[in-house]
């Protein structure tokens, strides 16, 4: 089963356009960011370095395990990976597809949205 951030993630993803090109350069930023190697994250995660670099330029189509092992080894959970402003770009974007997303929520995901932003901002 889903978590909740990972769910709100996935759908923001689908909702803003992300694309396996944008998961992978998400990816490759954040393994810079921490300062690895694609053969350190081998090591970290037992995917191969071959591997992460076709998911890095958006040729595989990934799986939620092989993520699972990627998010692992970069030290993030796994709905972060899906975290894409930087690479979309403006709050305005963003807030367009929560908007367009919580549209036609019932109550109980809008209280388990909110739940969510609170726990984010806090």
């Amino acid at each position: 089963m889903f978590s909740m951030p990972l769910f709100v993630g996935m759908l923001v993803m689908k909702e803003l356009g992300m694309n396996l090109t944008i998961l992978g350069k998400r990816i490759q930023s954040i393994r810079e960011k921490r300062g690895l190697t694609q053969e350190q994250m081998e090591e970290r995660t037992g995917v191969n370095t071959k591997y992460i670099s076709a998911v890095e330029r958006g040729q595989k189509n990934v799986t939620i395990k092989t993520l699972e092992k990627l998010a692992a080894g970069l030290d993030v959970e796994l709905y972060q990976l899906f975290l894409i402003t930087e690479e979309i770009g403006s709050e305005r974007a963003v807030k367009k597809a929560i908007d367009s997303l919580t549209k036609e929520a019932d109550i109980k995901t809008l209280n388990l949205c909110l739940d969510f932003l609170r726990k984010a901002m806090a």
